[in-house]
């Protein structure tokens, strides 16, 4: 474990890009800013990956970067109404999980208190909400993952769906902008591809999208209170309890005991239980009882000798990156967290062992880290992959710092 700490610590400068000018596609930031990886010419601002990556940086002593990249994040709301999905022309028309509200806590957590940055912060964190409120609204006052792309945006997208989720090559334009427009929401939700969504996905309330949601209108009550704001701290408290009394009432499954997406369009859950069910408990959505129901699935469905699998087992007959048998570090992180929330450390100490075992040994064979591994196996997955892929790094030292915490 140590020798990945030190090679983490050492390579952190080789993924970081400084690029404050537009040059070609991509798109200028003020700030330095983590890109997804290196060794492959990757100069991408990744929404997801990046508060990842931040989680490891806090804990190895880089606070300003940090701040960079949630100074960069704001830029891109302040610019464009929402963070989008990458810092590169074709990733303008979506976003990602949100989880601009985690990366402003992060940061006042782990930066000298500074409240021209709570300020500016809390304006930017409210227009993300307005996004999500009126550009990705469905029914029963719930959210889902979309795409803004107009028709030539989804026609030159359409290699994508051939490529990886085997679309005939020739169809009907109104099929290929079907097929893409689905395609382009579910690259939205950051799991592309996925089997959670069934091919539908703008159909569907996403329960890790609506969690995080909530888990922003919280930040917001924070900030606000910070400010001074008790009025405005208390209207995004409110807030948010009646969008998690949403997520309760439409995610929850009464008859398997789990929250699921939920297909508004057709008023059911998904078929797939996946690691997407635990954001009701990260963000601290879910009672005690919900709490207890989704470790026994996790542990029945989603745990393998190597970490938690995305998705449960399934028959779609059809090979999705974020599916069984593959495991994320980002999701390993955010069950060992949801756990500890209420109170469950012994698995979380467990899946985070199984996680930092899993990255070290294969460390040791090939002395690389990837973006994702078998848990089945224990063997890294797909082609190998960039150096140090951030989600990756991230994800590990914060897995080992709560490993190191309890003595495990």
């Amino acid at each position: 474990m140590q020798k990945v700490l030190e090679y983490i610590a050492e390579n952190w400068k080789q993924i970081t890009q400084f690029q404050p000018v537009s040059e070609g596609a991509l798109i200028g930031l003020p700030h330095p800013y983590t890109v997804s990886g290196a060794g492959d010419g990757r100069r991408e601002f990744r929404y997801l990956e990046t508060y990842f990556a931040c989680r490891g940086l806090a804990l190895q002593g880089h606070a300003e970067l940090v701040r960079d990249n949630c100074e960069n994040l704001i830029s891109e709301v302040n610019e464009y109404g929402f963070v989008p999905a990458a810092n590169r022309a074709d990733a303008l028309n979506r976003s990602q999980p949100p989880f601009l509200g985690a990366m402003i806590e992060l940061t006042c957590r782990v930066c000298s208190e500074d409240r021209d940055l709570l300020r500016r912060a809390a304006r930017a964190l409210e227009v993300e909400t307005q996004f999500w409120k009126f550009r990705r609204r469905g029914e029963c006052g719930m959210h889902h993952y979309g795409t803004d792309a107009v028709e030539e945006e989804l026609e030159a997208f359409y290699p994508v769906c051939v490529e990886r989720l085997g679309y005939p090559e020739q169809t009907t334009l109104e099929q290929i902008r079907t097929a893409a427009r689905e395609a382009m929401a579910e690259s939205e939700s950051g799991w592309g591809f996925t089997p959670r969504f069934e091919r539908r996905c703008p159909e569907f309330a996403a329960v890790d999208l609506n969690s995080l949601l909530v888990h922003s209108r919280n930040v917001l009550g924070e900030l606000y209170r910070d400010l001074g704001d008790l009025e405005r701290s208390d209207e995004w408290f409110h807030a948010a309890e009646i969008r998690a009394e949403l997520i309760r009432c439409y995610c929850w499954n009464e008859r398997r005991e789990l929250f699921l997406d939920f297909n508004f369009a057709e008023k059911r859950h998904s078929k797939v239980f996946s690691c997407a069910s635990l954001l009701p408990l990260w963000c601290g959505i879910a009672s005690e009882e919900q709490a207890a129901s989704t470790l026994r699935a996790i542990e029945s469905r989603l745990e393998c000798e190597h970490g938690l699998a995305a998705c449960e087992p399934g028959c779609s007959g059809r090979d999705y990156r974020w599916d069984y048998p593959n495991g994320f570090p980002q999701l390993q992180l955010v069950a060992m967290e949801a756990l500890e929330r209420y109170g469950f450390t012994g698995s979380a100490i467990r899946i985070a062992r199984k996680f930092v075992d899993t990255v070290t040994e294969n460390f040791d064979r090939n002395g690389a880290l990837y973006e994702w591994y078998n848990v089945v196996t224990g063997m890294p997955g797909g082609t190998a992959g960039p150096l140090m892929p951030a989600g990756t790094a991230g994800a590990f030292v914060a897995a080992a710092d709560y490993l190191n915490r309890h003595n495990a």
